[in-house]
């Protein structure tokens, strides 16, 4: 309904700040209705003082046109800042968009508790919230611009009457229903919602259609397909965005604290929107970003745990800190620790017995325990400990597969004498030690049991017992093969699952008998299994189904009480 202009105020000295002046549109000149609006803004703004307000300096009149000499705010709107950032595919931080909602829900409790000079409650609701209202300016703080058409108590208006602009009304606005502080809350939401997705909340702004999105809690279920990064935002824009005035935050204070508490430090917060600020403007001006204000949505996912960090108030650490001296150290002992192994593994082939002594590796038993045996974990075929060169022991031959089943396998054979020794991995009964004399030393002999090739750690079980009688028997076997490890079942997936229930009118959410609150129900934690869910219409009518949840499933419904079907 008007102009703003840059203008200069002159005064005494060459003193001459800058101001905005607005005026009528002439076309509007003589309408009763657009200068009412226009006194009635600058009689509000004259009594609000606050720093995320745009001040009103004076009101005059030149000629039969009326003007209003408002605070000159250097910066870009939220509307040229997210169509920059759109338009360039850059990421807005989370941070930046947790402070801006903080500072313009500031504002508004402010106003929404404004009182005249004689201290008299205005009741203000300023019911246009939305981008091209709120001003960024380069020192980082949001000023909310334009009460034209904001409620108040002395404003009489006509029952039903409908003003803001679609797209960012909530649904008691959008109906011609009364409207309180939660109803600017609505609208702050929205704008938080576009600045984390860089696309209006509601495509079409048509009347119709928005009004039929806002009674099927469309507004709920688009935060809840906002990108991962921004997952932190998603619980306070639910709240802030339901359909009933009843569950959104009862005022803007509400809604700035739920805000403050995904933020570090007032300081960081505004540092990171001033940073955010510098690399916007230069896209606006068409000049080179400056480093380390904007990142690309390419690096969206290394934000998004940048920002948890942050909002943490967690330093990250540099790559160029005091660790470097400690990677050097590791790194020498590590070669060292090489060096070691290698010496000692050629040690150890130096006094390896000769050609015709049979290689066996051993396995010693611990005096203590007497002489012991060590059942093997299946293996796909015999191995022999003898004709083939020895792996290193525990690790599995390339491209080997799982043991056949147990039903298929041969019964257990007595052990030849130690010279070609093929043994049978899945079912080794336990022969009567034998003495190895390992290497020409005549040092005394050690009982062991030629080693088998297991397969990796992750699929065998190794039972150590004592050797049983001399003379053993298939079924003294039976327990091992009992306590072997044929296969590694898939993990069983643990947890709860996740439900969001919607309906097409209003309507209560029973969890399993148990009252939840009223539609829309988004992302209720439940335990894995079956529950029975409720939804109950106002006027009674019922819809009872189970549900079967899965750990991690998350289930999403709408139901349509009139046509009685599930809805997209």
């Amino acid at each position: 309904m008007a102009l703003v202009y840059e203008a200069r105020r002159e005064s005494l000295a060459g003193v001459s700040p800058r101001v905005a002046i607005k005026l009528i549109l002439p076309e509007f000149t003589d309408s009763d209705t657009f200068q009412e609006l226009f006194i009635n803004e600058a009689r509000l703004g004259s009594s609000m003082h606050h720093q995320n307000l745009v001040q009103i300096q004076d009101f005059d009149q030149d000629g039969d046109r009326f003007f209003l000499v408002m605070e000159y705010v250097e910066g870009i709107t939220l509307r040229r800042a997210i169509s920059l950032c759109r338009r360039n595919r850059v990421h807005v931080p989370v941070g930046v968009i947790a402070e801006v909602g903080r500072q313009a829900c500031d504002g508004l409790a402010y106003a929404h508790s404004a009182a005249d000079e004689s201290g008299e409650h205005l009741g203000l609701v300023h019911r246009d919230v939305k981008p091209s209202n709120l001003i960024l300016n380069p020192q980082g703080v949001i000023k909310i611009v334009d009460f034209g058409i904001s409620k108040g108590f002395r404003l009489v208006e006509k029952r039903g009457t409908v003003k803001g602009t679609w797209g960012y009304m909530a649904p008691e606005q959008a109906n011609g229903q009364g409207v309180g502080p939660a109803t600017d809350v609505f609208g702050l939401g929205t704008v938080l919602y576009e600045m984390a997705s860089k696309q209006p909340l509601f495509p079409d702004k048509n009347p119709d259609t928005v009004k039929r999105l806002l009674a099927d809690d469309y507004p709920v279920r688009m935060v809840a397909q906002l990108d991962p990064s921004y997952r932190v935002l998603v619980e306070p824009l639910t709240r802030a965005l339901e359909r009933s005035a009843r569950n959104r935050y009862p005022d803007a204070a509400e809604f700035a604290r739920a805000l403050s508490a995904l933020l570090p430090d007032p300081i960081s917060a505004r540092d990171e929107v001033v940073r955010f600020y510098g690399g916007v403007d230069a896209l606006h001006k068409g000049l080179p970003v400056p480093e380390g204000t904007l990142a690309n949505e390419s690096s969206i996912g290394s934000l998004a745990d940048t920002n948890a960090s942050s909002i943490q108030g967690v330093a990250r650490p540099d790559s160029d800190d005091d660790s470097a001296p400690l990677l050097w150290m590791f790194a020498v002992l590590g070669g060292v620790t090489l060096l070691g192994a290698v010496a000692a593994v050629a040690a150890m082939l130096w006094f390896l017995p000769p050609t015709g002594v049979p290689t066996v590796p051993v396995q010693v038993a611990p005096p203590s325990l007497g002489d012991v045996v060590v059942t093997p974990p299946p293996a796909p075929e015999p191995i022999r400990a003898v004709d083939e060169p020895a792996g290193p022991a525990g690790v599995g031959a390339p491209g080997e597969q799982l043991p056949p089943p147990i039903a298929e396998r041969t019964a257990p054979e007595r052990l030849p004498p130690p010279t070609s020794i093929p043994v049978r991995a899945e079912t080794v009964p336990s022969p009567p030690s034998v003495p190895i004399r390992v290497g020409p030393s005549p040092e005394p002999s050690v009982v062991a049991e030629p080693s088998v090739v297991a397969e990796p750690p992750v699929e065998r079980v190794v039972v150590v017992r004592r050797a049983p009688e001399p003379e053993p028997v298939v079924e003294a076997v039976e327990p091992t093969v009992e306590a072997t490890v044929v296969d590694t079942p898939e993990p069983v997936a643990t947890g709860p699952g996740f439900l969001t229930i919607g309906a097409r009118q209003p309507a209560e959410v029973y969890i399993d008998g148990r009252y939840i609150r009223q539609v829309p129900l988004v992302r209720r934690e439940l335990t894995s299994g079956s529950h029975l869910i409720t939804i109950q219409a106002l006027d009674g009518r019922k819809k009872v189904f189970e549900v079967d949840l899965d750990a991690g499933e998350e289930l999403r419904k709408v139901w349509d009480f009139d046509r009685s079907e599930w809805r997209p």
